[in-house]
C-alpha cells in the first residue's frame, strides 16, 4: 500500500515538472509561426526557421527602401516604351516646320539688314542688284529697290516702267507670307508711278492679289479708277494679258517677271510673239506685211513686239545659257511660223551673235514704217516706236546680266538719244 502511494505521489511530480515545459514549448512554437508568417512577404520560400531571433526593421530602414524603391510598374512600362519602340508621327504633338535657313531668308531671330545707301546709288548699281537677285533674293530690299528705280527715273519710259512692274509682281509672287508686307514700304510713292505698284500686285499672280490692291487702296486715292478696273476685270492680269494687246510693253513685264523669279513661263509666253518677227515664216504675218498687206499702225506694233521679242530671247540667252535649253525643248511644241524664228534665236545665242538679231529686227521695223508713213512723218513715228521699244530692251538686258549691251544706251531717260545710237 505504501507502495503504491509513493508511485502515485512521483507520477503526480513528474507531471506537475512536465506542464510548465509543456506550455513554454507551445509558447515557443506558436513565436515561431508567428514570425515565419510575419516575414512570409519578404521570404515566402523559406522552409524553415531562422536559427537567429527575427530582428524587426527599424522605421530608417523603411525610409530608406523607399527613396531606392523602383518606380510604379506604369511608370517602368511607359520607359521601356520609349527605349524599344519607336514613336509614331500620331504620338508627337503638331510641331511647326520652318524651312532651312538661306541666302533670301534672315536667320531666326534676326532683322533683315537693311540695303545700304550705296548699293543702290546708281542705276547701274541698281540693275547689277536686279540681275544677281535671283541668285541672292534678298527680298526684304525690294521696297528700298522700287524707290530707287523712281529716283533714277525708270518709271519715267513705259518700258522700262514695264519691266519694273514685272520684277516687283515677281518678288511679291513667290513670297506668299512675306510679300504682303513689302508694300506698305513702298510708299509714299507719287500718284503716277503708283501705277507700277498697282500693275505689280495685279501682275503678282498671287490669289489673293485683289485683297491686297483693296488693303492698300487708301494710299493711293487717286488711283481708284486703274485699281477698280483690275478688281472687276477690266483690265487683264499678266498671265491673261495676250501680246497683241501687250505688245513690246508686255515682253519686258514678262522678262522683269523671269528676272525676278527664274520661271520659265514668263519665257514661254513671249514664243508667239516671234511670228511677228523678221524670218518668220513667209506664209505667215510678216511675209504678207512686207509684200505691202495691211499697212496700219496695230501692224507696226505687232512687227515691233515680234522684234523686240526675237532679240530679247537672243540677247539674254547669251548669258543665261539654261534658256537655250529652254528654246530647244520648245522648238517640237511650236507652229512653224513660231519654230523657225526660234531656231534663229537658238542659233545667234549659241554664237554670240544677238547683235544680228538686233540689226535685223531693227531693218524690219523700218520696212514697216516706210509703208505706213510718209518719210516726215515716218522719221518721228520710227524714232517713238519701234526704235525706242528695242533701245529699252538694253535696260531690261542689263537687267539679266547683259550690261555691255546698256553702253550705247541711257538709262533712266534721254531713250530717244539711246534709240538713235541703236540705229547706227
Amino acid at each position: 500500500m505504501r507502495i503504491a502511494t509513493t508511485l502515485a505521489l512521483a507520477a503526480i511530480g513528474v507531471l506537475s515538472a512536465a506542464t510548465p515545459c509543456a506550455a513554454q514549448s507551445g509558447a515557443v512554437f506558436l513565436a515561431q509561426n508567428s514570425s515565419s508568417v510575419s516575414k512570409s512577404t519578404v521570404s515566402p520560400r523559406r522552409l524553415s526557421p531562422p536559427e537567429s531571433p527575427a530582428v524587426q526593421p527599424s522605421s530608417e530602414d523603411t525610409t530608406a527602401r523607399e527613396e531606392v524603391a523602383p518606380p510604379p510598374p506604369q511608370q517602368r512600362a511607359v520607359v521601356r516604351t520609349q527605349q524599344i519602340r519607336p514613336v509614331s508621327p500620331q504620338q508627337v504633338a503638331p510641331q511647326h516646320i520652318y524651312a532651312r535657313p538661306t541666302l533670301s531668308t534672315p536667320p531666326a531671330g534676326t532683322a533683315p539688314a537693311a540695303s545700304s545707301p550705296s548699293e543702290f546709288s546708281s542705276a547701274e548699281r541698281l540693275l547689277d542688284w536686279v540681275s544677281n537677285y535671283r541668285d541672292r533674293p534678298e527680298y526684304w530690299k525690294v521696297p528700298d529697290a522700287v524707290h530707287a528705280m523712281r529716283d533714277h527715273g525708270l518709271f519715267k519710259d513705259e518700258e522700262q516702267r514695264w519691266f519694273c512692274a514685272g520684277f516687283i509682281a515677281g518678288v511679291l509672287g513667290t513670297n506668299p507670307n512675306d510679300g504682303p508686307g513689302l508694300i506698305p514700304r513702298m510708299f509714299p510713292m507719287p500718284p503716277k508711278e503708283q501705277e507700277v505698284i498697282i500693275r505689280a500686285i495685279a501682275y503678282s499672280g498671287r490669289p489673293d492679289w485683289q485683297d491686297l490692291l483693296t488693303k492698300n487702296a487708301d494710299k493711293m486715292p487717286l488711283r481708284q479708277p486703274l485699281i477698280e478696273d483690275f478688281i472687276n476685270g477690266r483690265r487683264p492680269t499678266l498671265q491673261k494679258l495676250g501680246l497683241e494687246l501687250g505688245g513690246a510693253q508686255a515682253v519686258y513685264a514678262h522678262w522683269g517677271y523671269y528676272a525676278a523669279t527664274g520661271q520659265h513661263e514668263p519665257v514661254i509666253r513671249i514664243l508667239p510673239a516671234l511670228q511677228w518677227s523678221k524670218g518668220a515664216s513667209e506664209e505667215g504675218f510678216f511675209g504678207k506685211l512686207t509684200s505691202g498687206w495691211g499697212s496700219t499702225a496695230k501692224n507696226l506694233d505687232m512687227v515691233t513686239t515680234g522684234g523686240t521679242a526675237k532679240w530679247t530671247l537672243a540677247s539674254y540667252a547669251e548669258r543665261d545659257r539654261d534658256l537655250i535649253n529652254l528654246y530647244r525643248s520648245e522648238v517640237p511644241n511650236q507652229p512653224e511660223e513660231i519654230a523657225k524664228p526660234l531656231n534663229d534665236v537658238i542659233k545667234a545665242a549659241e554664237l554670240f551673235e544677238a547683235e544680228k538679231i538686233r540689226k535685223e529686227q531693227y531693218g524690219a521695223i523700218e520696212d514697216a514704217e516706210r509703208q505706213q508713213l510718209t518719210a516726215e512723218a515716218g522719221m518721228s513715228k520710227g524714232m517713238t516706236a519701234g526704235s525706242i521699244a528695242i533701245a529699252t530692251g538694253c535696260m531690261a538686258a542689263t537687267a539679266l546680266g547683259q550690261a555691255q549691251i546698256a553702253v550705247p544706251c541711257v538709262i533712266g531717260g534721254a531713250l530717244y538719244s539711246g534709240a538713235a545710237k541703236l540705229s547706227r
